[in-house]
């Protein structure tokens, strides 16, 4: 029978979205809102096929206990939710256009966003569903404010858009970027091969141009899209896998000329950048907004083209006699002796500031994220609000695990460059998966199963006396390998379906036929 307001009310968030879900409705919405389309449909349906709040809190349950969900990742993109008994679907092909705007008013009550529910595990699927297809067809990408450099050289940007051929795909300038920073990663590589040898003058100054030339391109791609006419939602994963992947470019070059290769300060510097990167993607999951700064002075564009000037400075000075100093030495011309921190070398302080400002960075991202309206509303009871943060923070779970296990590895017995491009990979392929659940609005599994392969390398290595330097290097050589294989191949995937749903080539402008 049909419920009053009054019974509805007393209901918790929790238990009105349970109700929604048995009668088919959308799950998404403050209490009121919920209320509301709970009473419609009490309206519009007969009595006895609206069921109590009291039947449908209870048989939810249930139908959950008989459903095994299968979420899936291709590219960290899920699979849609199926029962053990049934089949992988894939996209069925539609001879209307995938992303139209009459598409998504029709089609909203049969999608729902599931970022707020919690898997455990992956699945076993490796496509798309069609739910996940939906939202990112009809994706918008909302950026935080931008600060006064953004706005000051904006006008540069666009101008050096303008100069860009009109048939030139927005997602081929984001390749030219990235291709600089490959550039310069191969370079470093061949001259500084595990970041214990300080390279040539040219290559550091090389190193500053690319990041200079990438972060320019990276802020060109999207107004080459608008001017083309030719945005969509694979811009921006695009756009982000690069970013995610060219830290390990930025990595490189820092720890090249601070020559700090076979330490647990390498690892400090890539685990703080990486996993601070993948916590801005945690944040766009839960709030829908891609922090890229700290207030109106501080923010990616400082932090990008302060990284290339410092490199292209470096580049001028004997680096060595310079970052291996003593602190002592480097504050006596000011008439300070140092106190505490005299004896550290400078290298050694700069990083401890690069990790004491990561520390800051996460802290006010864990703060806009579990005091987010999304995660503790007005509305909300205290159970509700306990649950939702809970289940932000265990997302975190997977790359802090990858993070730890690479202070495990004994620094002296693996070369750095195999670990690094190991957990590189590793830490990339997450964030990707971030990235693509944020816009499909579908769970992310807590334990990721590709952290695996690394955390017991680490552990075999840490603990096998038998195991030699050279079969410590071995497995983490097939480890490169193999997770490089795995990000590339997730990519390719699922490139492939979203441009199949939004009909369009990923480095074409032309139309998809088919």
């Amino acid at each position: 029978m049909a419920a009053s307001e009054e019974e509805y009310n007393a209901l918790t968030c929790v238990q009105l979205r349970a109700i929604c879900k048995e009668r088919g409705l959308v799950q998404k919405g403050v209490k009121k809102v919920i209320v509301d389309r709970l009473m419609k449909d009490d309206k519009a349906s007969t009595p006895a096929a609206a069921p109590t709040p009291t039947q449908a809190v209870h048989s939810s349950p249930q139908k959950e206990d008989n459903e095994e969900e299968d979420i899936g990742i291709i590219l960290g993109s899920p699979t849609k939710v199926l029962s053990s008994s049934s089949p992988v679907e894939t996209p069925v092909k539609s001879p209307a256009p995938a992303a139209s705007a009459s598409s998504i008013d029709n089609n909203d009550q049969e999608f729902q966003d599931e970022t707020h529910t919690c898997h455990l595990f992956e699945g076993r699927s490796k496509y798309l569903s069609p739910s996940g297809l939906h939202f990112i067809a009809n994706h918008q990408y909302r950026p935080s404010e931008y600060t006064h450099l953004d706005n000051l050289l904006n006008p540069f940007w666009t101008y050096l858009t303008e100069c860009l051929p009109l048939w030139l795909a927005p997602n081929m300038v984001t390749t030219l970027g990235g291709m600089h920073c490959a550039l310069a990663y191969g370079v470093m590589w061949y001259y500084c091969p595990d970041f214990d040898t300080t390279p040539p003058d040219w290559v550091v100054m090389l190193a500053g141009y690319c990041a200079f030339a990438y972060y320019t391109l990276d802020c060109m791609d999207g107004k080459q899209a608008r001017r083309t006419g030719s945005s969509s939602p694979l811009g921006q994963l695009f756009d982000h896998g690069f970013d995610c992947i060219c830290t390990l470019f930025f990595v490189a070059t820092f720890s090249s000329y601070l020559e700090i290769g076979g330490t647990h300060w390498y690892n400090m510097l890539q685990t703080s950048l990486q996993f601070a990167f993948f916590m801005a993607q945690w944040e766009e999951y839960h709030t829908l907004v891609l922090p890229h700064n700290a207030g109106k002075w501080c923010g990616v564009t400082e932090v990008n083209y302060a990284s290339a000037l410092g490199a292209i400075c470096v580049s001028l000075i004997d680096r060595e006699a310079f970052f291996q100093k003593s602190m002592e030495d480097t504050l006596a011309p000011l008439g300070l002796t140092g106190g505490v921190v005299k004896d550290m070398e400078l290298r050694h302080f700069l990083l401890c500031g690069w990790g004491g400002m990561s520390l800051i960075l996460m802290g006010l991202s864990l703060k806009r994220t579990l005091c987010h309206p999304r995660i503790a509303g007005e509305d909300m009871d205290a159970s509700e609000i306990r649950f939702n943060r809970i289940n932000a923070l265990s997302k975190l779970a997977s790359p802090f695990l990858l993070c730890v296990a690479a202070f495990i590895v004994p620094p002296e017995f693996i070369r750095t460059r195999y670990l690094s491009v190991v957990l590189g990979c590793a830490l990339s392929l997450l964030t990707k998966k971030m990235i693509v659940f944020s816009m499909a609005k579908m769970p992310y599994a807590i334990i990721q199963t590709d952290i695996f392969p690394f955390i017991f390398a680490a552990i075999w290595i840490r603990y096998d006396t038998r195991l030699t330097k050279e079969g410590g290097d071995f497995v983490f050589g097939v480890l490169s390998i193999w997770y490089a294989y795995r990000l590339l191949r997730w990519v390719n995937v699922a490139i492939n379906q979203i441009c199949a749903k939004l009909g369009i080539y990923c480095f074409r402008l032309k139309k998809r036929d088919d």
